[in-house]
């Protein structure tokens, strides 16, 4: 698993796919209308009167000055999880009232009010009583956030689950951890820790306009936003110029992407930067850039968010498994709607329509049963119960609908334990009830489900076994780049050749081959010092420092030349991303090498600064 994943970012509210918009440019004249009914898509909106506020300075303008020309739009976006990820802490904002109940995690006794305070361990192990500033989430989990010295906002130990009125431990959350789990006082994991810091870990996906403006040398922040919701700039990039265009006469404009314009894959993208787990190493990500050259995506190397069959393990968002799925190429917006419908997700059509299948499965739609095998008006019959089945994540705290958008396999759950769907619908069921009668209505199903084989590979991969390696060279081959990724990154502990996965067309294919090639043929890596993608950079310039962390320098300890070419991309990524420790730490060493004993120094207590809480 690649540095820096394993750790869950904390944009876990939203579950919907990420915001298309509808409209050319600034409209199209619908903004009354309702999403099933569009009027006069060719009109477009008259020129605003003049503006109550000055025209906006700058890039960005903020959702309300959306709001002038599009109005029934906001109202409807208003009451989205997107709108309502990041509020001011308020009794009417949190699900469950604070109250003064008494919670009590790891022998710790937390206090949840009265009113916005939290009263539990806190720095040096001792009780006392926090602030709370805002709720992260409104649907499936609300968290909280303190505010600390030096502008740091930290989450707060308990969390809310929305549906059941339930508070629930941080570790649990994270974790799945048993009720006598410790996190010693003061320990990165702890709360108040780097490892809860909502400015570097949480603030990119719930905000606009994002900043994290962090000093690395007094470790303090100075976090700046536009605006605290994904909001339409988010999706659209920044609007002031776009606003200024149209209240100084109106005229069709390219100040703003228009997400309904972009390829499948460029939209997706657009949802994917807060629905990927994924580490952010360029902040310079817009609507309509290729986003595996800013966020570095985890996928199937990544044993704590992926079953070995590719599925969601843990809350691992919607872009990866859905890049997966045979169905399509198909866009989030497809069966989400990006300005709120009202419908949980926010849907097009509810849950137990199958129309949106069944517009392309034609003949399984005409009768339903003879696929099913359940009666037609029963929940077995409704196509998301059997290839989006709801998978449970969050140590048991929370469910996410599979994207993937896969057959069902027994023999998947008989070989490795992995849930599927039968059983999340039998629940009193006895173990391996399904077997028969799937084996009776689908005999061929398991032998045409290229999950089977996925999952035999990769979980043999992750074991390390010998027999995954041509197994992972025959998937290389794959024309999906999620299962090429994969197969390259797991290739990097067995012996094979991995450059020429460097010329894959895709970003996240290459990215992945350069562990592999840093151990073998570190050379092929130097191209990739001056590419454009800063994912691309900074992975081949750590790899050559480190070698993959196996033989620290010595490949560039012995070259002055490369080993400078290295440093100046790591010091061009600390420009980006101050507050990523590991580049700190790397750079100290190379400090060390170069004799810079005051700039190894200093590196090194900035890395010490990233990793201690306080």
């Amino acid at each position: 698993m690649r540095a820096g994943h394993g750790l869950l970012l904390l944009a876990l509210i939203v579950f919907a796919g990420i915001l298309v918009w509808d409209f050319d440019g600034a409209g199209d004249g619908n903004d009354s209308t309702t999403p099933a009914k569009k009027a006069n898509p060719g009109k477009r909106p008259p020129a605003p009167a003049a503006p109550k506020v000055p025209l906006p300075k700058g890039d960005w303008a903020g959702s309300a000055r959306c709001q002038e020309c599009h109005p029934a739009i906001y109202e409807r976006w208003s009451k989205t999880a997107h709108a309502q990820t990041l509020q001011t802490f308020s009794k009417d904002a949190v699900a469950k009232p604070f109250d003064g109940d008494r919670f009590v995690a790891r022998d710790i006794e937390h206090v949840l009010g009265p009113g916005a305070k939290m009263t539990g361990e806190g720095p040096g192990g001792d009780d006392a009583t926090f602030d709370v500033d805002m709720i992260i989430g409104v649907r499936r989990v609300q968290m909280f956030t303190t505010n600390f010295s030096r502008g740091r906002i930290q989450v707060l130990p308990v969390f809310l689950e929305v549906p059941d009125k339930r508070w629930f431990d941080y570790t649990d959350f994270i974790f799945g951890t048993p009720p006598d789990f410790e996190v010693p006082p003061d320990s990165y994991y702890s709360w108040y820790g780097p490892h809860r810091n909502f400015n570097s870990r949480c603030g990119r996906c719930h905000i606009t306009d994002y900043h994290i403006n962090y000093d690395p040398d007094e470790a303090s922040y100075q976090t700046k936003w536009t605006e605290r919701a994904v909001s339409c700039e988010s999706c659209h990039g920044p609007a002031a110029e776009h606003v200024r265009i149209w209240h100084r006469g109106g005229a069709k404009d390219n100040a703003i992407v228009n997400p309904a314009k972009l390829s499948v894959e460029q939209s997706n993208q657009n949802c994917g930067f807060c629905h990927a787990e994924a580490l952010m190493v360029d902040p310079g990500f817009r609507p309509g850039k290729n986003l595996f050259d800013f966020v570095d995506v985890a996928g199937l190397e990544d044993t704590t968010h992926t079953y070995p069959d590719g599925r969601a393990k843990e809350l691992i968002h919607s872009l990866i498994p859905s890049m997966q799925s045979r169905c399509g190429p198909m866009s989030c917006t497809k069966c989400h709607d990006p300005h709120g419908s009202g419908l949980p997700g926010d849907v097009w059509k509810p849950l137990s329509d199958d129309a949106t299948c069944t517009q392309c499965h034609e003949t399984i739609g005409q009768d339903i049963e003879a696929h099913t095998h359940h009666p037609a008006a029963s929940t077995g019959s409704r196509c998301i119960s059997c290839h989006m089945p709801q998978l449970v994540i969050e140590g048991g705290h929370g469910k996410v609908f599979d994207h993937t958008i896969s057959i069902p396999s027994v023999k998947n759950s008989q070989d490795f334990g992995l849930p599927n769907a039968c059983a999340t619908c039998h629940l009193l069921e006895d173990p391996g009830f399904e077997e028969e009668p799937f084996q009776r209505w689908y005999p061929n199903a398991e032998k045409n489900n290229h999950r089977v084989a996925l999952a035999q590979t990769i979980a043999a991969a992750r074991a390390k076994r010998p027999d995954a390696q041509p197994r992972l060279v025959e998937l290389l081959k794959h024309r999906n780049p999620v299962y090429r990724a994969g197969a390259a990154f797991l290739l990097e502990r067995y012996e094979h050749d991995l450059r020429p996965q460097l010329r894959d067309p895709q970003t996240m294919v290459r990215r992945a081959a350069i562990p592999g090639v840093a151990l073998r043929h570190p050379e092929a890596l130097l191209p990739l010092l001056t590419e454009k993608s800063t994912v691309l950079r900074r992975a081949a310039a750590l790899a050559l420092a480190t070698k993959w962390i196996r033989k620290p320098f010595d490949y560039i300890g012995q070259k002055p030349k490369i080993r400078a070419q290295v440093r100046a991309v790591l010091e061009q990524c600390t420009e980006l991303r101050n507050d990523h420790a590991e580049l700190w730490r790397v750079l100290a060493s190379i400090y060390d090498w170069d004799k810079e004993t005051e700039k190894a120094a200093t590196a090194r207590a900035r890395y010490v600064k990233l990793t201690e809480p306080g």
